[in-house]
């Protein structure tokens, strides 16, 4: 498959293109803006913090926004969000050319700027694979990098030529003008409506159901823990550039330069090796080699004497940035279900976010205190901890998970009355009969299944072996509400499905296993 392929998609190549000039855009409004601050302040800790500032906002968003994106209409979303950004571009723009902008005003602009990407991202996510199908969502991320990372490699060339030929003010107001591709390409053309449940959500409710996915879902903890380490390390590179090449005496032009070798380094990666490397190893091969490459290549950036050979290193180092990057990225979309995708590419960009942040703030204090050959190595020493870890925490199994809706109905019951959507606790109880023989095997596949249970909806699920009668066992789950237990029939994917008939398989019963709901009644208000 070609990686341009998903181009060929009318709906996705719009999306790319306005996603392109809005990230050339921001990142010359970002060299700029680091540039700016380092001309105010010879604090690295203050120019790190323009790096938390962008992310944080991420970091404390990023889980609400994507509830929000799973319950609203995700294009009026980002078109509200977009607006908020071109607004924010354009004072900064304003006070720039006055004069008027200070620290203080930049840092919050700054964090601004990151608000509205924390709205904006989740959703964007989550149309992705909506838009370009399973088959092609690898090619589609990949495409993503490469347009950010063409951003990347243009946006501080063009910004670092400008600041130096006519100040922040025209680069802060072009970066206003880019954010109106995003909001012309959501004002244009027709999107896969996403299915919403019949029985809709509340936020706080969503926002519930998608940590409780999180925190049952090995996949996906997995996947979570291997990107925020790798992520804290390799940022290391980014955000001490600045203040390498300021120490050197270098111009804004040759910072600008030296960012666009980063970002070249990731474009020729992610089109011309990227897709064979990923059709020929797995997820934890390529994760391996892109973490020791960027231990070796943050080892030695520092060290480096002149302009040429840094901007050779930065090339390999936006190689590796992009191979790992994308990695995480196609691994986690591999792990979140549709009803949840939103909320849960929220929480991977919280996850990433939060690690840029704490990187940026951790590496920019020891730079303070050490010296950036120091703080590097020791950046670089973790990033072969991250390589360690493809052992003890491997991903690659999740690119054959099936997690498309399966349709198929959890075992029930005919109800007599049927409860108010809010009705509730209710207990569900499925009675299974077995050979005492496979009482281990089926214990074994009733951890996955309450697993099942509780990412689901469910919180609290239990097995009981009745003591009377060896062969028969009982599992019960309880959730919050009728409506609850609704959802979790409309969020059964295939790889539930697969997890159900496992445990089915042991029931030797002439009749299916028997289902039971419950309603709890509430005593306090029966009289006595």
């Amino acid at each position: 498959m070609s990686a341009w392929s998903p181009l060929r998609n009318r709906v996705f190549r719009a999306m790319w293109l306005g996603s392109v000039g809005s990230n050339i855009g921001t990142t010359m409004n970002d060299t700029a803006a680091v540039w700016t601050m380092t001309t105010m302040t010879s604090s690295p800790y203050l120019v790190s913090l323009m790096q938390t500032m962008s992310s944080l906002p991420l970091f404390l968003l990023a889980l609400p926004a994507g509830a929000m994106a799973d319950l609203v209409d995700r294009r009026r979303l980002i078109l509200f969000a977009q607006t908020g950004a071109l607004l924010t571009a354009a004072g900064m723009a304003l006070l720039a050319w006055y004069g008027a902008l200070t620290q203080t005003l930049l840092l919050l602009a700054t964090f601004q700027l990151g608000v509205a990407s924390a709205f904006t991202m989740p959703a964007w996510q989550a149309l992705i694979p909506e838009v370009v199908g399973r088959e092609q969502l690898s090619g589609a991320i990949a495409l993503n990098g490469v347009g950010y990372n063409i951003a990347r490699s243009l946006g501080p060339i063009l910004g670092g030529l400008l600041l130096a030929a006519v100040g922040p003010a025209p680069v802060f107001a072009l970066n206003a003008l880019s954010f109106i591709a995003v909001i012309a390409v959501m004002c244009t053309g027709s999107y896969i409506a996403t299915p919403r449940s019949a029985q809709q959500e509340q936020m706080l409710g969503a926002m519930a159901a998608a940590l409780r996915y999180a925190r049952h879902a090995r996949a996906m903890q997995a996947v979570l823990c291997r990107g925020g380490i790798h992520m804290f390390a390799a940022v290391a590179p980014v955000v001490l550039l600045p203040v390498i090449v300021h120490s050197r005496q270098w111009a804004a032009a040759d910072f600008g330069i030296l960012m666009g070798c980063y970002g070249g380094g990731a474009i020729l990666m992610a089109v011309l090796w990227l897709p064979r490397l990923r059709e020929r190893f797995s997820f934890d091969h390529v994760l391996f080699a892109a973490s020791i490459v960027s231990a070796a290549m943050t080892g030695i950036l520092a060290l480096v004497p002149g302009k040429i050979a840094m901007g050779l290193v930065l090339v390999v180092t936006g190689a590796a940035w992009i191979s790992g990057m994308n990695t995480f990225s196609v691994a986690s979309q591999s792990v979140f279900p549709n009803w949840v995708r939103a909320r849960s590419s929220a929480i991977y960009m919280v996850v990433m976010q939060g690690a840029f942040a704490i990187g940026a703030l951790t590496w920019g204090q020891l730079t303070s205190q050490l010296n950036a050959p120091i703080t590097l190595g020791i950046a670089a020493g973790c990033l072969l901890i991250s390589a360690l870890l493809a052992r003890l925490l491997p991903i690659s199994h999740v690119e054959k998970l099936d997690l498309n809706p399966s349709n198929h109905m959890l075992p029930h019951s005919a109800l007599t009355t049927e409860p108010a959507p809010s009705d509730g606790p209710v207990l569900i109880t499925i009675e299974y009969h077995i050979d005492p023989k496979d009482a281990p095997a089926f214990r074994a596949a009733m951890l996955h299944l309450r697993e099942v249970r509780l990412r689901d909806g469910a919180f609290r699920c239990s097995l009981f072996a009745d003591l009377e009668d060896p062969t028969h066992f009982r599992e019960t789950f309880l959730v919050g509400s009728w409506a609850e237990h609704l959802r979790q029939h409309e969020r059964a994917t295939m790889e539930d499905q697969r997890i159900e008939q496992a445990v089915q398989s042991f029931h030797k019963g002439a009749e299916p296993p028997r289902v039971k709901h419950l309603l709890m009644v509430n005593l306090r208000d029966m009289k006595p």
